[in-house]
């Protein structure tokens, strides 16, 4: 955390995302600290260390995976002070994604979607397809269903199902349409899942 606190600018790493990842690394090192009394802890605090604990790890792997691992101005070197794993070079080419995910939608939170997902090929599996990065998010919100790629927006990239995607108040009420893809190691596309949709509730 202290060598890419040092580094954002350089390794063109958003300070949301960074600032999001230290909010959980604050909330497991005060469940870490209240639970480790063992005189006056409670059956709470532990429950709460070990559920900061899971969050924290899940957002520490997703991050890594979006802006460490396959960041170009990341260097070998950078990853081997940081104690990770460099991945080493293989002959063995990267298959370019031929299947599609197929997701489904949690919109009972209000102002938010969960999308979660899983590859059409490998059923209940959250497993992702050999040599797949992760899963790129595209909306639009409102509106008809759109008939072509370019009335999308961006959300990101999901390395680890589930993802969510936030929405502003004046959004309410409204419809997100939602395109997804796989996207591998090399930055090469599989083909467009099925289309689909929920409403952004208030």
């Amino acid at each position: 955390m202290n060598q890419i606190s040092s580094n954002l600018i350089a390794w063109f790493i958003a300070d949301k995302n960074f600032q999001d990842l230290q909010t959980l690394q604050t909330k497991w090192s005060s469940a870490y600290l209240k639970a480790s009394n063992k005189q006056n802890r409670t059956s709470a605090d532990v429950q709460d260390k070990n559920d900061a604990r899971y969050n924290y790890e899940k957002a520490i792997r997703s991050f890594l995976g979006e802006w460490i691992t396959f960041n170009s101005h990341v260097t070998d070197a950078d990853r081997e002070r940081m104690g990770l794993t460099v991945r080493k070079e293989t002959r063995t080419p990267v298959p370019v994604p031929a299947t599609r995910p197929i997701a489904t939608v949690d919109f009972s939170i209000r102002q938010q979607h969960t999308v979660a997902y899983v590859d059409e090929a490998n059923g209940r599996s959250k497993a992702k397809p050999t040599g797949v990065h992760g899963c790129e998010i595209w909306v639009k919100v409102g509106g008809e269903a759109p008939k072509s790629a370019s009335e999308l927006s961006y959300k990101g990239t999901c390395t680890a199902s589930p993802y969510t995607v936030s929405f502003d108040g004046d959004d309410t009420g409204k419809i997100a349409y939602y395109w997804i893809r796989w996207i591998n190691n090399r930055g090469e596309h599989g083909p467009w899942s099925a289309p689909f949709s929920a409403m952004i509730v208030g």
